[in-house]
């Protein structure tokens, strides 16, 4: 966590960045607008890496020195900037499954860039970071965005390159110039290197960032090498209610219902509350995509929390590409299933 929090504060300092020019040694090459369109078609999404999370804190128990990935969660939300050229999107990321835990919000502009053969991602801050707060929500911000409104991070540019596959779909490779993207540490005084790794698949995109300072010495990131690997979460709607009392409420006891429920199967948790009174029911719901650990067999869990302990008191697991799924205990009913338009969004 510390680590993490580092890197946010460095990335608010970006705006010092050094640049140097994107050179490649290969033949020149166009990139593709068939590779451009299938790139936002996987990208455009929220993604989350509540498994890996989980699976860490799991194998932590064993392996005392594992470095926990933290739990992340990103939107990126393409949204019109009359004000910039190419395709771009408004991006969130926040911590923890908590909205109000942001730790970075950007703009995200994407390029054909001929010369380097490549779909070129420039990264803009907010001068105002309150005014663009979930802008995803409110498109009519980016339409009047003006230029002095944001700033660029030269050098940290990251190119999206399609790698072809044999075995399947295919992906993309994003990278940053080698020792292109830098700042000098206000702390140390010395030049701190950024130098992050993506891969982009139809339901992941793989984050690793790293940096160091002129010395070669750690500042951030996985020291194993691993990146963050988040999934392209699901959305479900639908009802569910519990009777006032929990479990042990009479069988003649009033619900607490709502007929309004959203979550995605990345980990999310929703409490039940009713509609009609906004009384909290005392109980939440869980999706998330797991693994089961005697089997290995992947699942899909849907599980009912008590908020009194913050513990899951039962669960039932299914297909994980199961469009439906449901709970019935008599004093608690729910049925979900996958949102049908903008699946792999909330709005």
């Amino acid at each position: 966590m510390k680590n993490l929090i580092s890197a946010i504060t460095i990335s608010i300092l970006l705006s010092a960045c050094v640049s140097s020019e994107q050179t490649t040694t290969s033949e020149i090459a166009s990139f593709d607008r068939l590779y451009e369109q299938k790139f936002h078609q996987w990208f455009a999404a929220e993604f989350d890496n509540h498994e890996q999370h989980w699976q860490d804190n799991l194998n932590l128990k064993e392996n005392p020195d594992l470095q926990v990935h933290e739990h992340i969660h990103h939107v990126f939300a393409p949204l019109d900037t009359p004000a910039l050229d190419g395709v771009t999107y408004f991006v969130k990321q926040y911590m923890d499954g908590d909205p109000n835990k942001v730790y970075r919000q950007r703009l995200y502009q994407f390029v054909r860039n001929e010369k380097a053969a490549a779909l070129q991602l420039n990264i803009y801050r907010f001068n105002d970071e309150a005014k663009y707060a979930d802008a995803h929500l409110k498109p009519q911000l980016y339409e009047n965005l003006t230029l002095d409104e944001i700033q660029t991070f030269p050098g940290c540019e990251v190119y999206w390159r399609f790698v072809e596959s044999d075995e399947g779909q295919g992906h993309f490779d994003g990278s940053m110039g080698k020792n292109t993207c830098s700042i000098v540490s206000k702390r140390s005084g010395k030049r701190i290197f950024f130098n992050d790794t993506l891969k982009l698949t139809d339901n992941e995109i793989w984050i690793a960032d790293m940096a160091e300072d002129e010395d070669g010495n750690y500042v951030f990131g996985n020291k194993q090498g691993i990146p963050h690997i988040n999934r392209k979460v699901t959305y479900f709607t639908g009802w569910g209610g519990v009777r006032i009392g929990g479990k042990d409420a009479m069988a003649d006891a009033k619900w607490h219902f709502s007929r309004n429920l959203l979550l995605h199967n990345e980990g999310q948790i929703i409490p039940l509350v009713d509609d009609k009174t906004a009384e909290k029911s005392g109980y939440s719901i869980q999706l998330a995509l797991l693994t089961y650990q005697n089997t290995s067999d992947p699942i899909f869990k849907f599980g009912l929390i008590d908020d009194a302990t913050g513990k899951t008191i039962t669960y039932i697991w299914s297909d994980r590409e199961n469009p439906t799924t449901g709970m019935n205990l008599r004093w608690m009913q729910a049925g979900l299933k996958k949102k049908q338009q903008r699946p792999h969004f909330s709005f």
